[in-house]
């Protein structure tokens, strides 16, 4: 057999899905549709003709005899002909008959109808005449015996529309059975039709899905070595195909994105070391050369002992994870140094609540966002200069909280820099860029469980959220370099 393409696959399959769905449709229809409009017609004429029998035995007579003895008169039974009515019902009984037998009873109905009318003209004339009432009387004899005849003329129609019911019955039972029958014959077709595209489609459709599924999951898996036999089906074919090189394509990118983030992590760690700017070694030792020309020589010596254990953190033998303790003497060095240099218009707190004492977390996290506190918050007000450091251990996570009383961000500003967080997007001014730096540090090292969040209140102060998961045994800590 000729491979086909899965379209061509479904194409036949649809083909003679359609055919089969057909077939038994088109002869329902034939079989069904006449017997069962000649069915309808004919229980319509058995309802209409009992009540058109009702109406002659119950208010034909009533309403001559109500004529004759004057309880209506003769231009009121001629506005209200019943026996126009009952003419009426005979024609629509007749639209719907088909049968010789049937048309020459209603033949016979209309001419009964007709000396029906005979006699009441007669009555009417009598009135009119003013004849004697016994002449009427004779003439409702003769109406009497004309309504009994029409009576029986439409009992003798229905009957005869029973048994043609009864034999459209009879033919719909037959129509059933035969259609019945039919339908065995076509499921045996369906049948063998269906089994022999179940075996068609199986062979060129299940098998190679079933090996592009073992494909994927073996993939899926980190079994990058793993490759699928090509199909004989030209759509499946193409995608193994593509799957297999899409598998060696993946194991040569994945060495070099291994590589590219061994080199990114070393840049973003040398990126925040340069942070150290020259200006800031330069006024610190400015500052300590003054200090000892002021003869204040406690103070210079406090400041050379921050700024030497700030460097010494900084570095700490290339390692990048540290204890909790080193970070935050790191940052309250820094704070020292700065608190040396401002005098009294720089104060600050480090509260440290943890209890755990083996702590590690990412070195150089708290340094740059308490720098942008400073340069960027309160430098700008002319009250003194706050900062909080609180650090809270919780259940699996360590919280990090820096808190200013600075200028605060704006809230267009402080939307701008969240939208920078959150779309990885670099900043467009050096304001955020240690910010940024820190941000991008943690998710590298500690993935999606490390959040950082801002509140600011312009005018008024900004706090700074840092949540890491917490890492507590060494030997568990590991370096980007691995």
């Amino acid at each position: 057999m000729k491979t086909k393409s899965i379209k061509g696959i479904f194409q036949q399959t649809n083909k003679l899905m359609i055919l089969v769905a057909f077939i038994p449709l088109v002869v329902s229809s034939v079989f069904y549709s006449r017997q069962i409009f000649i069915y309808q017609n004919t229980i319509n004429n058995i309802e209409e003709a009992n009540q058109l029998s009702e109406k002659v035995d119950a208010i034909v007579l009533e309403e001559m005899w109500d004529l004759v003895f004057g309880q209506k008169t003769v231009a009121q039974v001629q506005e209200t002909n019943v026996i126009d009515e009952l003419r009426s019902d005979l024609q629509h009984i007749q639209e719907n008959t088909s049968t010789a037998k049937e048309l020459n009873i209603l033949a016979v109905a209309f001419r009964t109808l007709d000396s029906l009318e005979t006699y009441q003209q007669q009555l009417i004339d009598n009135i009119l005449n003013d004849e004697p009432v016994e002449q009427n009387q004779y003439v409702m004899i003769q109406v009497d015996s004309v309504i009994d005849l029409l009576s029986d003329i439409l009992q003798q129609f229905v009957g005869v529309e029973i048994s043609l019911a009864s034999q459209t019955n009879h033919e719909l039972v037959q129509s059933v059975l035969l259609l019945i029958l039919f339908q065995v014959v076509l499921l045996l077709i369906i049948f063998a039709i269906i089994n022999k595209n179940r075996r068609f489609v199986r062979d060129n459709l299940q098998y190679p899905l079933d090996r592009l599924l073992d494909l994927s999951n073996e993939l899926s898996q980190g079994h990058l070595s793993y490759r699928a036999e090509l199909p004989e089906t030209p759509e499946l074919r193409t995608l193994t195909s593509s799957l297999n090189r899409m598998a060696d394509d993946l194991t040569r990118l994945l060495e070099e994105n291994a590589l590219k983030q061994y080199h990114l992590a070393q840049s973003e760690v040398r990126v925040l070391q340069a942070q150290i700017t020259p200006h800031f070694i330069y006024n610190s030792l400015d500052a300590i050369v003054s200090l000892i020309e002021a003869a204040r020589y406690k103070q210079a010596t406090e400041m050379t002992y921050a700024l030497s254990d700030f460097f010494r953190i900084s570095l700490s033998k290339g390692q990048d994870w540290i204890p909790l303790e080193k970070e935050l003497r790191h940052v309250d060095d820094y704070l020292k140094i700065l608190q040396i240099r401002y005098g009294r218009m720089l104060s600050y707190t480090i509260e440290d609540q943890t209890v755990s004492p083996e702590l590690q977390v990412l070195k150089m996290v708290l340094q740059p966002l308490v720098e942008n506190a400073v340069y960027h918050g309160t430098k700008f007000v002319r009250r003194v200069g706050m900062i909080r450091i609180t650090v809270s251990e919780l259940p699996h996570q360590i919280q990090m909280t820096i808190s200013d009383n600075g200028v605060g961000i704006d809230p267009e500003r402080l939307e701008e820099i969240r939208r920078n967080l959150k779309e990885t997007t670099d900043p467009a001014s050096e304001s955020g860029y240690g910010l940024y730096n820190v941000y991008r540090r943690l998710q590298l090292n500690y993935g999606s469980e490390a959040q950082l969040t801002i509140h600011s209140q312009y005018q008024e102060g900004t706090t700074i959220n840092v949540t890491v998961p917490k890492r507590e045994e060494p030997n568990h800590v590991q370096s980007v370099h691995s």
